[in-house]
């Protein structure tokens, strides 16, 4: 499965309309990412980043061009099916963290596998798998302490 393409971008551009016009963000974007690889998308402010990432996370959609996501042309699917990819292909590590300020870290993190269907007792084994794989697994049971700005900042 490894070298196999997760992610195929071509020809892709995404603008907003406006008052004083189109105001275009991403052009003629042309990108392959393989299964197993790592890549990084970086750029100054207003370069465009956040808008490609919302697109690549099937919560926007491109003005022109394709995106095929593990072989699905995102642009021909349905609101449920983009919603089903969301679920079982796509993982955001957020920048501000977006984590519920009630639940712990276990919890947050085996959140997405409630939607999945996945019983208690699986989501939390897998949940604590993943928190070890990253060195995360002590704060299991922290609750995230909310910064002034909404954040989350730490764990209690």
């Amino acid at each position: 499965m490894a070298g196999e393409d997760i992610i195929r971008v071509s020809s892709l551009s995404k603008q907003y309309a406006t008052v004083a016009g189109a105001v275009p963000v991403l052009k003629d974007i042309n990108l392959t990412i393989a299964i197993g690889e790592f890549v990084a998308i970086m750029g100054p402010s207003g370069s465009g980043k956040s808008t490609f990432m919302n697109v690549l996370g099937c919560l926007d959609m491109p003005s022109s061009g394709s995106y095929v996501l593990n072989g699905h042309e995102v642009a021909k699917l349905s609101s449920d099916q983009l919603a089903r990819l969301r679920n079982e292909t796509i993982g955001f590590v957020f920048q501000g963290f977006n984590l519920l300020p009630r639940a712990d870290l276990e919890s947050n993190v085996a959140l997405p596998l409630v939607y999945a269907g996945v019983n208690n007792g699986e989501r939390n084994k897998r949940a604590d798998e993943l928190l070890d794989k990253v060195g995360l697994g002590v704060f299991a049971s922290r609750i995230p302490i909310r910064s002034p700005a909404g954040n989350s900042s730490g764990w209690r």
